[in-house]
């Protein structure tokens, strides 16, 4: 598909703002803050080609003690890892 044709053509769920450019759609980000445990934005996107991904950005509060940061840090990369090979797992079963 075109840039112009994709550009014409929202999805239901696009925002259809400045956000949503020629070469993808965007929704609104979702915002969540979770007090004392950090907080996310999470928006969907789709390619000209239509692969849709969610982009996610995460803030999570650190110990102030370099041993334990780094330990949060590793178990946060830890934990993303085994995210990320869970929906590579699932959509391979909905394929």
């Amino acid at each position: 598909m075109n840039t112009r044709a994709m550009a014409r053509q929202h999805t239901t769920w696009c925002a259809r703002n400045h956000s949503c450019g020629a070469t993808e759609h965007r929704s609104e980000p979702y915002r969540a803050n979770h007090p004392g445990l950090g907080s996310l934005v999470m928006t969907r996107a789709q390619t000209a080609d239509g692969r849709q991904y969610a982009e996610i950005r995460l803030n999570v509060p650190l110990a102030s003690e370099e041993p334990a940061a780094r330990r949060q840090l590793h178990t946060a990369l830890t934990e993303l890892y085994h995210l990320l090979r869970y929906f590579r797992h699932i959509g391979r079963r909905a394929a």
